[in-house]
């Protein structure tokens, strides 16, 4: 029990990483904005200048409390963790240039997240963004599967960067991004927990 404990942990810190040089390598400094509480922050980051990690504490903040309190205590304290150790180590890494094309920057971006995603997944948790957002909607409108709910909330945000930037190249290799978050999430949880990533998708 002890050691699926620090393997859950040290899982997640792992999926904090890749979440942190996703979206400070690739997403920030291209303003792609491929949905989730990430795309949310690289939109009001544009819009504010506040920091990314910033925003997203704050975005994040109220999700963790509901979901403590709706989705259950070891759910919640591992979303809380992975949540927050996210921003702290975006934090630690430096703005550095790695690419100037949209399609590197949507395509790595866009398999880090999802690798990320995939792997709190698995270890039964929420990366604290529209996954965990979707939920929580989910359980007062029921009629609304949990597919439409994360489809409406991301589409948002990928319409919104689009708008923003005023390209619409952004907002279609954000879209592009999106697909690639969903489509390495299905790889990783059905290669490592097929009956697993079945449950939770």
């Amino acid at each position: 029990m002890k050691k699926e404990i620090i393997t859950d942990y040290v899982l997640i810190t792992i999926a904090s990483l890749l979440i942190a040089l996703g979206v400070r390598l690739f997403f920030g400094e291209h303003m792609l904005a491929p949905g989730g509480i990430t795309g949310m922050s690289i939109v009001v980051n544009a819009l504010t200048g506040l920091p990314m990690e910033v925003v997203q504490f704050g975005i994040s903040g109220p999700l963790l409390v509901l979901g403590m309190i709706f989705l259950g205590k070891s759910f919640g304290l591992k979303t809380l963790y992975i949540t927050f150790m996210g921003p702290l180590i975006m934090k630690l890494i430096p703005q550095t240039h790695v690419t100037d094309s949209l399609l590197v920057a949507s395509l790595a971006g866009g398999a880090l997240v999802g690798t990320a995603i995939g792997i709190a997944i698995l270890r039964g948790c929420a990366t604290g963004g529209t996954d965990l957002m979707s939920m929580l909607i989910n359980r007062v409108l029921k009629f609304m599967k949990l597919p439409t709910i994360l489809f409406i909330l991301d589409g948002t945000v990928v319409a919104a960067s689009g708008l923003i930037s005023g390209d619409v190249r952004v907002a279609l290799f954000s879209l592009g991004a999106l697909l690639t978050i969903i489509r390495t999430i299905a790889f990783v949880t059905s290669r490592f927990s097929p009956a697993e990533s079945t449950a939770a998708i």
